[in-house]
Protein backbone atom coordinates (compact mmCIF):
# COMPACT_ATOMS: atom_id res chain seq x y z
CA UNK A 1 0.00 0.00 0.00
CA UNK A 2 1.47 3.36 -1.04
CA UNK A 3 0.44 6.09 1.39
CA UNK A 4 2.91 8.94 0.92
CA UNK A 5 1.82 12.37 -0.26
CA UNK A 6 4.32 14.12 -2.50
CA UNK A 7 6.73 16.50 -0.81
CA UNK A 8 6.03 19.17 -3.40
CA UNK A 9 2.30 19.16 -2.69
CA UNK A 10 3.00 19.26 1.04
CA UNK A 11 4.96 22.46 0.58
CA UNK A 12 2.15 24.31 -1.19
CA UNK A 13 0.38 24.90 2.13
CA UNK A 14 1.72 25.92 5.49
CA UNK A 15 2.83 22.58 7.00
CA UNK A 16 1.92 23.83 10.46
CA UNK A 17 -1.71 23.53 9.39
CA UNK A 18 -1.31 19.94 8.18
CA UNK A 19 0.03 17.63 10.92
CA UNK A 20 1.21 14.19 9.78
CA UNK A 21 -1.71 11.92 8.95
CA UNK A 22 -0.95 8.72 10.82
CA UNK A 23 -3.78 6.72 9.26
CA UNK A 24 -2.40 7.46 5.77
CA UNK A 25 1.25 6.80 6.57
CA UNK A 26 1.01 3.49 8.42
CA UNK A 27 2.67 0.58 6.63
CA UNK A 28 4.67 2.95 4.42
CA UNK A 29 8.04 1.51 3.42
CA UNK A 30 10.99 3.62 4.58
CA UNK A 31 14.07 3.98 2.33
CA UNK A 32 17.24 2.26 3.51
CA UNK A 33 19.36 5.41 3.26
CA UNK A 34 23.04 5.73 4.10
CA UNK A 35 23.89 7.57 7.32
CA UNK A 36 27.04 8.84 9.00
CA UNK A 37 26.92 8.19 12.73
CA UNK A 38 28.25 10.38 15.53
CA UNK A 39 31.47 8.34 15.43
CA UNK A 40 32.01 9.07 11.72
CA UNK A 41 30.98 5.56 10.62
CA UNK A 42 28.92 5.10 7.46
CA UNK A 43 26.02 2.69 7.87
CA UNK A 44 22.67 1.88 6.29
CA UNK A 45 19.41 2.49 8.10
CA UNK A 46 18.72 -1.25 8.22
CA UNK A 47 22.08 -1.81 9.93
CA UNK A 48 21.16 0.68 12.64
CA UNK A 49 17.95 -1.25 13.33
CA UNK A 50 19.97 -4.46 13.84
CA UNK A 51 16.92 -6.55 13.05
CA UNK A 52 15.01 -5.05 15.97
CA UNK A 53 12.12 -2.58 16.14
CA UNK A 54 13.33 0.95 15.45
CA UNK A 55 12.22 4.24 17.00
CA UNK A 56 13.22 7.22 14.84
CA UNK A 57 13.21 10.97 15.52
CA UNK A 58 14.34 14.00 13.50
CA UNK A 59 16.01 16.97 15.22
CA UNK A 60 18.60 19.64 14.55
CA UNK A 61 21.40 20.56 16.93
CA UNK A 62 20.89 24.34 16.80
CA UNK A 63 17.27 24.04 17.89
CA UNK A 64 16.33 26.56 20.57
CA UNK A 65 12.91 25.02 21.12
CA UNK A 66 11.47 21.53 21.42
CA UNK A 67 14.31 19.26 20.27
CA UNK A 68 16.30 19.03 23.49
CA UNK A 69 13.30 18.67 25.86
CA UNK A 70 11.78 16.12 23.49
CA UNK A 71 14.93 13.99 23.42
CA UNK A 72 15.31 14.25 27.19
CA UNK A 73 11.74 13.07 27.70
CA UNK A 74 12.40 10.15 25.34
CA UNK A 75 15.59 9.25 27.22
CA UNK A 76 13.75 9.39 30.56
CA UNK A 77 10.82 7.34 29.30
CA UNK A 78 13.22 4.85 27.72
CA UNK A 79 14.92 4.17 31.03
CA UNK A 80 11.60 3.09 32.53
CA UNK A 81 10.96 0.35 29.95
CA UNK A 82 11.40 -3.18 31.25
CA UNK A 83 11.05 -5.24 28.07
CA UNK A 84 11.21 -5.40 24.28
CA UNK A 85 14.72 -4.47 23.09
CA UNK A 86 14.63 -1.89 20.32
CA UNK A 87 16.99 0.46 18.48
CA UNK A 88 16.91 4.23 18.83
CA UNK A 89 17.88 6.54 15.97
CA UNK A 90 18.16 10.34 16.03
CA UNK A 91 18.79 12.02 12.66
CA UNK A 92 19.48 15.68 11.94
CA UNK A 93 17.48 17.23 9.13
CA UNK A 94 19.64 20.39 9.13
CA UNK A 95 22.19 20.23 6.29
CA UNK A 96 24.53 22.40 8.38
CA UNK A 97 24.88 19.65 10.99
CA UNK A 98 27.87 17.32 10.77
CA UNK A 99 28.45 14.04 12.50
CA UNK A 100 30.62 15.84 15.08
CA UNK A 101 27.61 18.03 15.98
CA UNK A 102 25.54 14.91 16.57
CA UNK A 103 28.33 13.53 18.71
CA UNK A 104 28.17 16.65 20.88
CA UNK A 105 24.40 16.26 21.16
CA UNK A 106 24.74 12.64 22.22
CA UNK A 107 27.28 13.64 24.86
CA UNK A 108 24.95 16.40 26.11
CA UNK A 109 22.24 13.79 26.63
CA UNK A 110 24.61 11.31 28.26
CA UNK A 111 24.04 8.78 25.48
CA UNK A 112 27.35 8.82 23.62
CA UNK A 113 28.43 5.48 25.12
CA UNK A 114 25.13 3.66 24.57
CA UNK A 115 25.07 0.95 21.91
CA UNK A 116 21.29 1.21 21.69
CA UNK A 117 21.28 4.87 20.62
CA UNK A 118 22.54 6.11 17.23
CA UNK A 119 22.91 9.78 16.35
CA UNK A 120 23.50 10.45 12.68
CA UNK A 121 23.40 12.73 9.67
CA UNK A 122 22.75 11.93 6.02
CA UNK A 123 22.76 13.42 2.56
CA UNK A 124 20.05 16.13 2.41
CA UNK A 125 18.08 14.44 -0.37
CA UNK A 126 18.17 11.10 1.43
CA UNK A 127 17.10 12.65 4.72
CA UNK A 128 14.23 14.42 2.97
CA UNK A 129 13.07 11.17 1.36
CA UNK A 130 13.09 9.42 4.72
CA UNK A 131 11.29 12.30 6.43
CA UNK A 132 8.64 12.24 3.73
CA UNK A 133 7.73 8.64 4.50
CA UNK A 134 6.78 9.49 8.10
CA UNK A 135 5.20 12.85 7.33
CA UNK A 136 7.90 14.89 9.04
CA UNK A 137 8.38 18.46 7.77
CA UNK A 138 10.49 21.50 8.55
CA UNK A 139 10.23 25.14 7.55
CA UNK A 140 12.79 27.90 8.03
CA UNK A 141 11.59 30.86 10.12
CA UNK A 142 13.68 33.84 9.05
CA UNK A 143 12.57 35.97 11.98
CA UNK A 144 13.64 33.49 14.63
CA UNK A 145 16.50 32.06 12.61
CA UNK A 146 15.19 28.63 13.52
CA UNK A 147 13.44 25.75 11.80
CA UNK A 148 9.79 25.29 12.60
CA UNK A 149 9.00 21.57 12.82
CA UNK A 150 6.92 19.06 14.77
CA UNK A 151 8.22 16.80 17.51
CA UNK A 152 7.48 13.22 16.62
CA UNK A 153 8.66 9.67 17.09
CA UNK A 154 8.15 6.98 14.45
CA UNK A 155 7.94 3.30 15.24
CA UNK A 156 9.32 1.12 12.42
CA UNK A 157 9.18 -2.65 12.04
CA UNK A 158 10.82 -4.55 9.17
CA UNK A 159 11.35 -1.31 7.25
CA UNK A 160 7.75 -0.11 7.52
CA UNK A 161 6.04 2.56 9.62
CA UNK A 162 3.78 1.02 12.26
CA UNK A 163 3.09 3.97 14.56
CA UNK A 164 3.67 7.71 14.99
CA UNK A 165 3.76 9.64 18.25
CA UNK A 166 3.29 13.38 17.76
CA UNK A 167 3.82 15.81 20.62
CA UNK A 168 6.43 17.71 22.56
CA UNK A 169 7.21 14.97 25.05
CA UNK A 170 7.38 11.19 25.25
CA UNK A 171 5.76 9.55 28.26
CA UNK A 172 6.62 6.04 29.42
CA UNK A 173 3.10 4.84 28.55
CA UNK A 174 3.25 6.18 25.00
CA UNK A 175 6.75 4.84 24.41
CA UNK A 176 5.80 1.44 25.78
CA UNK A 177 2.87 1.26 23.34
CA UNK A 178 5.05 2.28 20.39
CA UNK A 179 7.75 -0.27 21.19
CA UNK A 180 5.22 -3.04 21.81
CA UNK A 181 3.49 -2.37 18.52
CA UNK A 182 6.80 -2.10 16.65
CA UNK A 183 7.68 -5.48 18.21
CA UNK A 184 4.58 -7.02 16.66
CA UNK A 185 2.52 -7.09 19.83
CA UNK A 186 -1.16 -6.21 19.54
CA UNK A 187 -1.97 -2.89 21.20
CA UNK A 188 -5.69 -2.81 21.92
CA UNK A 189 -6.71 0.76 21.18
CA UNK A 190 -5.45 4.25 20.53
CA UNK A 191 -7.68 6.76 18.69
CA UNK A 192 -6.12 8.78 15.89
CA UNK A 193 -6.29 12.50 16.78
CA UNK A 194 -9.17 14.24 15.02
CA UNK A 195 -10.02 11.16 12.92
CA UNK A 196 -12.78 9.55 14.95
CA UNK A 197 -15.78 11.66 15.93
CA UNK A 198 -17.61 9.07 18.01
CA UNK A 199 -15.13 7.62 20.47
CA UNK A 200 -15.81 5.27 23.34
CA UNK A 201 -12.52 6.30 24.94
CA UNK A 202 -10.39 9.42 24.92
CA UNK A 203 -6.59 9.10 24.93
CA UNK A 204 -4.54 11.65 26.84
CA UNK A 205 -1.08 11.75 25.18
CA UNK A 206 0.41 13.59 28.14
CA UNK A 207 -0.35 10.79 30.62
CA UNK A 208 -1.01 7.79 28.38
CA UNK A 209 -4.36 7.24 30.13
CA UNK A 210 -7.68 6.25 28.61
CA UNK A 211 -10.94 7.81 29.84
CA UNK A 212 -14.54 7.29 28.74
CA UNK A 213 -15.64 9.72 26.03
CA UNK A 214 -19.17 10.93 25.30
CA UNK A 215 -19.37 8.56 22.36
CA UNK A 216 -19.59 5.76 24.93
CA UNK A 217 -23.14 6.99 25.62
CA UNK A 218 -24.12 5.90 22.11
CA UNK A 219 -23.51 2.30 23.14
CA UNK A 220 -26.06 2.76 25.95
CA UNK A 221 -28.84 3.96 23.63
CA UNK A 222 -29.92 0.47 22.45
CA UNK A 223 -29.74 -0.84 26.02
CA UNK A 224 -31.81 2.06 27.35
CA UNK A 225 -34.34 1.75 24.53
CA UNK A 226 -34.71 -1.97 25.17
CA UNK A 227 -35.14 -1.38 28.88
CA UNK A 228 -37.76 1.32 28.39
CA UNK A 229 -39.60 -0.83 25.85
CA UNK A 230 -39.61 -3.80 28.22
CA UNK A 231 -40.93 -1.72 31.11
CA UNK A 232 -43.63 -0.24 28.88
CA UNK A 233 -44.73 -3.73 27.77
CA UNK A 234 -44.97 -4.98 31.35
CA UNK A 235 -46.89 -1.86 32.37
CA UNK A 236 -49.32 -2.28 29.48
CA UNK A 237 -49.81 -5.94 30.36
CA UNK A 238 -50.50 -5.08 33.98
CA UNK A 239 -53.13 -2.52 32.96
CA UNK A 240 -54.85 -5.05 30.70
CA UNK A 241 -54.95 -7.65 33.49
CA UNK A 242 -56.47 -5.13 35.87
CA UNK A 243 -59.19 -4.30 33.34
CA UNK A 244 -59.96 -7.97 32.85
CA UNK A 245 -60.42 -8.48 36.55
Amino acid sequence: MTCVASWASAQTADPRDTPPSEDRLLNTSVPDIELTTATGTRVRLAHVAKGRPLALAFVFTRCGGVCSPFLMSWRTADRSLQRHPYSRLVISFDPRDRWADMSTLAQHLGLSNSDDWTFAVGEPNDVRRLAETIGFWWKWDEGRQQFDHPAMLAGIRDGRVVRLLIGGSVTPARLDELVREASGEFVRSYPLPGRVQFRCVQYDPATGRMTLDWGFALLLVPIAATGIGTIAMFAAGARMRRKET
